[in-house]
């Protein structure tokens, strides 16, 4: 068989092992533990990497040596296969969320890989590379993304399901922090204002164009953005909390949590990412000129999130495992979190629908 054919096989076989991921599978009945289908899943790539590398040594366009890429080449068939049957061994039991960042990890790569057999297909490139005696560098540069989508994956993937929502809600709380950060700024540029000379409030040019984005907020639009400032606050200490504490623990190896309570992590992500969108539609809302009922309408929005989340949340503290380790950890938290974290959380929630009210209190008296 020829080196081209060969190619033509292997780039098949990527093809068909997308497909395969797209598929739905039912997980064996007794599928192996997770460490060890981690340690499998890390090897493979490990095995994917080594022969990636060997393929473009064998396949430099300036000098190929064809013969020697056979032998690579089946090795990337086989292993791509492989990981595709050990990411199907994944299941509820190991976690949904962990098992779509597996997926995900194989998917990315085996896009990757066949992107660089796809190089080395061009033969439009390979026949420049040998007539002009210069080698293109695209085959490096896909080379280059094979390497570095497993060697984050070999540092990076998470050990197990409450590892994986972890990770997902550490991404939402960037954008929750953005937020606030956001309400935070409107105040400040509204306090900026009203202490400027009359006149000197700038519009960078924008009015010009019939948008001004700067119109100075009335008494009523600053009193509004503050107290949705209050609640945004607490949701994202709220948010952090869970990430910093709850999900700690739940990801520590001395627990033997139950497969019940693996699955029901799964439910945090959803959360957390209705919160983000909740909480951002709200932000949108306190431009200036501000709508009441837009406002009102968010707010309604985004308590039902929180009220959702309260649900989940605190039936995932009821773990007895989880429960005897939160008063335990010691991560610069007030003497009262450790004291009973589960009160900690009801009171926080507390606290976030007491400023929502007050929130409504002010649109229902400006209305």
């Amino acid at each position: 068989m020829s080196a081209t054919e060969s190619l033509r096989l292997t780039h098949a076989a990527c093809q068909a092992a997308l497909q395969s991921l797209d598929v739905p599978s039912s997980p064996p009945q007794n599928p192996p533990d997770l460490p060890t289908l981690r340690t499998d899943f890390i090897s493979l790539l490990s095995l994917i990497y080594a022969a990636t590398t060997k393929l473009s040594l064998a396949l430099k366009p300036s000098s190929p040596t064809y013969s020697a890429s056979i032998i690579p080449l089946q090795d990337i068939s086989d292993k791509v296969t492989a990981l595709c049957h050990c990411v199907r061994l994944f299941g509820p039991k190991h976690g949904s969320t962990l098992t779509r960042e597996i997926i995900s990890v194989a998917r990315d790569l085996i896009v990757s890989v066949k992107a660089l057999l796809q190089t080395f297909l061009d033969a439009e490139e390979i026949q420049r590379a040998r007539s002009t005696g210069k080698a293109g560098d695209e085959y490096l540069v896909r080379t280059g993304a094979v390497h570095e989508i497993i060697n984050h994956a070999r540092s990076g993937l998470s050990h197990d399901n409450a590892a994986a929502v972890q990770k997902v809600l550490a991404q939402n709380h960037a954008s929750l922090d953005d937020g606030l950060q956001e309400v935070d700024g409107m105040i400040t540029t509204q306090s900026s204002a009203d202490n400027a000379p009359a006149g000197d409030w700038e519009d960078d040019g924008w009015s010009e164009l019939g948008m001004d984005s700067r119109t100075p907020m009335t008494s009523e639009e600053l009193e509004r953005t503050k107290k949705v400032h209050a609640m945004l606050r607490l949701s994202t200490l709220l948010h952090d909390r869970i990430i910093r504490n709850v999900l700690t623990v739940s990801a520590g190896p001395q627990l033997d949590l139950s497969s019940r309570f693996v699955k029901s992590l799964d439910s945090l992500p959803p959360h957390s990412s209705s919160l983000v969108v909740a909480s951002d539609d709200l932000v949108s809302t306190l431009y200036t000129p501000q709508t009441p009922s837009e406002i009102t309408a968010e707010l309604a929005a985004f308590i039902k999130v929180i009220e959702n989340l309260r649900s989940t949340l605190l039936e995932l503290l009821q773990e007895p495992d989880l429960a005897d380790q939160l008063p335990a950890m010691n991560l610069q938290t007030s003497t009262s979190y450790q004291r009973d974290p589960k009160k900690w959380f009801q009171t926080c929630f507390a606290q976030i629908q007491k400023a929502a009210d007050s929130l409504e209190s002010v649109l229902n008296t400006h209305e």
